[in-house]
This record gives structure tokens, C-alpha cells and sequence, in this order.
């Protein structure tokens, strides 16, 4: 499985964002804080397990999506 990067606008947030999935779960999203810089927020898993990822993976991802972010 891999990682998915959606860009979506949501009701509450004012500028787009750019949603982090696993498969058919949202681990993270990425935003536009108050001051302009990237904010990330980390969900739980449904069971509440910890998620487990290659860093090297996570990283990647989470540069892609800033990226995309703008």
C-alpha cells in the first residue's frame, strides 16, 4: 500500500488543504496556519493502534504534500 496526497477544500479551514491517506484512511492533513506557515495535524487510527510507516516514506510524503500545498 501506498501513501495518497488529496487537495480539498473543507468547510473549516479557509484555504485549501492537503489530505495524507493510507489506503482508505486519512493519517494527516496539511495546512495554511493563521500565520502562513504549514500546519500538520496527525489523526489516530480507527483502533487507536499507533500507525507505523518508513520514515523515509513519511518523509517523502510530507514534502509532496507541502509542495503541493503551495
Amino acid at each position: 500500500m501506498n501513501f495518497t496526497i488529496e487537495i480539498a477544500s473543507v468547510p473549516d479551514r479557509d484555504d485549501v488543504v492537503a489530505e495524507i491517506w493510507w489506503g482508505d484512511a486519512m493519517v494527516a492533513e496539511l495546512n495554511r496556519g493563521i500565520t502562513g506557515g504549514v500546519e500538520i495535524e496527525i489523526y489516530a487510527t480507527e483502533s487507536r493502534d499507533p500507525w507505523s510507516f518508513d520514515l523515509a516514506s513519511w518523509l517523502t510524503v510530507l514534502a509532496e504534500a507541502q509542495r503541493r500545498l503551495g
